[in-house]
């Protein structure tokens, strides 16, 4: 019986040894700069290469030393960071998390509970972990051009066609949403929805409703609705989803510019089929 199994059998923890790496570009794939994950390639030098960029290069060849790479699996570097444990980016505001080094730029980029985010509304420079409560209290009695709404489940807005968004602070789990009031659409407007915070995590995601009905079509007016995933961001940069919106023509806006909008935001699990029922 070999060492290893001994040690399983007997109950013993597995040997581990913290080590420092002076340079993490040597982690990093050298061509996508990509965090190496399995498989990893090499070629008879010893230069790495992750499977997608050995799959982009049309030659086959080593861009180091111009010899064959695709073919020569690098097992000891796979083993060594599939063995790989590393602390949270975020440690200092509280994350103890140790993530799988390949796992740790999307970890700390959509998922981390414990990354700071960015106040969405012009001219605020809070970027820090209480933005529902940042936005409450510094936002919510006068936010300039901008509206914000406490809800629970759905929101119902009216919506000014010259409002470039509406805040949407959640009542029920601290989530801060933004309704988008996006241009640069002949004959209407399109509306969007995005979450200025971390995804779910576990397979579970969240999914939108838009609701519009009435104006200047009167009580009879067909209504407008679209449903899709919702979008998660850390810091909204002023860009509008180029897929899955409402377009709202111009007949449905009223006299007065303004048009009214029910919102409602659900969870789904991970088995769970999108689309919400009419």
């Amino acid at each position: 019986m070999g060492k290893k199994e001994q040690q399983q059998d007997e109950g013993e923890e597995p040997r581990t040894l913290d080590v420092t790496v002076d340079d993490l570009d040597a982690l990093d794939c050298p061509l996508c700069f990509s965090p190496f994950d399995a498989p990893i390639f090499q070629c008879k030098n010893g230069h790495a290469a992750c499977e997608a960029c050995c799959a982009r290069i049309r030659d086959g060849l080593c861009s180091s030393c111009h010899e064959p790479i695709g073919e020569i699996r690098c097992r000891p570097l796979e083993k060594a960071i599939a063995a790989m444990l590393v602390p949270c980016a975020f440690a200092e505001h509280g994350c103890t998390r140790r993530l799988r080094y390949a796992e740790k730029a999307v970890q700390e980029a959509l998922l981390c509970h414990y990354a700071p985010c960015v106040c969405p509304l012009p001219g605020c420079g809070y970027a820090d972990l209480d933005l529902r409560d940042h936005i409450q209290g510094a936002h919510a009695a006068a936010a300039g051009d901008h509206v914000v709404v406490r809800f629970v489940g759905s929101a119902a807005v009216t919506l000014r066609r010259g409002t470039p968004l509406v805040v949407l602070l959640q009542e029920t789990d601290a989530r801060v949403f933004l309704l988008l009031n996006g241009g640069d659409v002949p004959s209407g407007r399109s509306l969007s929805v995005v979450c200025v915070g971390p995804r779910l995590g576990a397979g579970k995601s969240m999914e939108y409703e838009l609701r519009v009905v009435g104006g200047r079509g009167g009580t009879g007016a067909l209504s407008l609705s679209a449903s899709g995933p919702v979008a998660c961001t850390r810091m909204w940069a002023g860009h509008h989803p180029t897929e899955g919106f409402l377009f709202v023509p111009d007949a449905y806006w009223s006299s007065s510019g303004a048009v009214s909008i029910t919102v409602h935001v659900r969870k789904l699990n991970g088995g769970e089929r999108q689309g919400m029922s009419a």
